[in-house]
């Protein structure tokens, strides 16, 4: 067994993690926020994204590494829950385990310190959710999403323009560019509710998606239990020189680890995920996908069998994303193709039409939309690869905050919606956290608070060095952002409090086993 620490030094190692982290990624918050370099395949990187930051942070004490982790853990679960607001996450959740394991180390009792944390995040959500209100016009969009991109107006504009397009519901991804410019088209494509099967079949850099160019989908709403039964697919991949995408109902028995280890060993370049929806509904969902992609679905329920595939049974799409949650197809359609997707999305329209249960046209209402909507594809522009992966960061950040305002509504921002939280019915460790995000933002200016300049809707302009009306200035932040970062900072702070023991791994007994 390796070393254990035990109650104030082993909560001392975790605050050090946290402080580590934390410390480090505060300075990018704000219009005058700065920026990190990181090391990052053996190049520096200059970045200002809070979660791509926390994750490049290491300890070489295994102690202090677990609070890193902890920390990481908060900045990821807040990208992962609303796409933003990881640095806000952070810094709130530094805050609520400085002053809590303060109040422990006097004494209280980090159990119930725990409830009346987990109270007080109820209460200010429900405060939140009150002084939300909804997306009105392009004014407000453009708003959000040039604050999420550092104040880039030009990104904000962009966009805007972008959702006027492709609709509130519409896809939008990113690439980079071939020019200085950053562009954007609409393309044919289409977006799934369903990811990879497993996070061993990522393969991009980022570690977050598999990404497949030119590749070939083998479509069914079979249950695939034996390996064999996918051979004859993966020896057309492989003869074709194309990646594989396979999309069933679920994969078991000899099929899952057997395709896995070929994965893993890159013997074959494939991914799985599961067809969407289920039952008949799966079906014709793989129906829809059908009439963008071209091939052949095989219907187990007919008795089609998967292992009697050919080349033409394959659909086939220029680009696939597939996340842990969702997929994108992107795909430039033939004239047949555009064919088959109006024919297809007239078929569901008249079944729209028909249907009398309004849940079920709802379904399909959104299923029509997810064909003939079509796909924003954004080329990022820039001179060198490192401002065009800067830009790509902080458009990802926009898309998610102007994707989260349109879901919940926006607030105050600059940190002022979780000021005006601050209620004395909230414990002192709480109102300090809800203080935190404005502080740094005035901070970060070489500014001290000034307590006389707040109110509800009066707040500090940080890009323009003025205390102002943020409604009136357009400086708005999601709601849904806001309240996944007190959401995520308290829960990581609440098992912080209630740590007591740390047990370190003993390196001899580590053991290793290969795909």
């Amino acid at each position: 067994m390796g070393e254990i620490l035990y109650d104030e030094e082993a909560r001392e190692k975790l605050m050090e993690g946290i402080n580590l982290v934390a410390n480090t990624i505060k300075c990018t918050l704000g219009p005058q926020a700065r920026t990190v370099v990181i090391k990052q395949n053996g190049k520096p990187v200059v970045i200002n994204d809070g979660v791509t930051i926390a994750k490049a942070i290491k300890s070489d004490n295994e102690f202090v590494q677990m609070g890193v982790e902890l920390m990481q853990e908060v900045a990821s679960q807040a990208q992962e829950n609303s796409g933003d607001g990881t640095t806000t996450a952070t810094i709130m959740a530094q805050t609520l385990c400085e002053y809590g394991l303060a109040s422990v180390k006097q004494g209280d009792n980090p159990v119930e310190l725990k409830k009346m944390l987990d109270n007080d995040v109820r209460v200010v959500l429900a405060k939140l959710d009150t002084m939300s209100t909804q997306i009105k016009g392009r004014e407000e969009l453009e708003s959000v999403a040039s604050i999420a991109a550092n104040n880039d107006s030009k990104l904000g504009e962009l966009i805007a323009d972008i959702v006027e397009k492709v609709g509130r519901d519409g896809i939008i991804s990113i690439e980079d560019g071939q020019s200085l410019d950053t562009t954007f088209d609409i393309i044919e494509g289409m977006e799934l509710d369903s990811g990879y099967m497993s996070h061993l079949m990522i393969n991009n850099s980022d570690g977050t998606h598999c990404e497949f160019e030119d590749c070939l989908v083998l479509m069914s709403n079979e249950t695939i239990n034996n390996f064999q039964e996918l051979l004859p697919a993966l020896e057309i991949s492989m003869s074709q020189k194309k990646p594989l995408l396979i999309m069933c109902k679920e994969l078991e028995g000899t099929a899952f680890p057997n395709l896995l280890a070929n994965v893993h060993n890159k013997i074959v370049n494939a991914c799985a995920m599961k067809a969407p929806d289920f039952g008949d509904e799966q079906v014709e969902i793989l129906k829809d996908i059908q009439s963008l992609i071209g091939g052949k679905v095989f219907n187990a329920d007919l008795g089609m069998k998967i292992s009697d595939v050919k080349l033409e049974d394959l659909g086939i799409v220029d680009k696939a994303k597939i996340g842990q949650l969702s997929t994108t197809f992107i795909h430039e359609c033939s004239i047949e193709e555009s064919e088959g997707i109006t024919s297809r999305a007239q078929e569901l329209l008249n079944q729209m039409e028909a249907q009398k249960n309004e849940w079920f046209k709802e379904k399909l209402h959104k299923r029509i939309g997810r064909l003939t909507g079509g796909v924003a594809l954004i080329k990022v522009g820039g001179s060198t690869d490192t401002e065009i992966r800067e830009t790509t960061e902080r458009l990802d950040d926009a898309l998610n905050a102007t994707r989260a305002a349109l879901q919940e509504g926006i607030v105050v921002g600059g940190g002022l919606a979780l000021w005006n939280c601050v209620d004395d019915g909230l414990c002192g460790i709480m109102c300090s956290a809800l203080k935190t995000p404005i502080r740094q933002i005035l901070k970060n200016s070489g500014l001290e608070l000034s307590y006389s300049h707040l109110s509800e809707r009066d707040g500090y302009d940080a890009k323009n060095d003025v205390y102002t009306d943020m409604w009136e200035a357009g400086i708005l932040d999601p709601v849904k952002i806001t309240k996944s970062a007190l959401v995520t900072a308290a829960s990581i702070a609440g098992l912080v409090l209630t740590t007591e023991v740390l047990v370190g791994s003993d390196e001899e007994e580590v053991q290793y086993y290969g795909g």
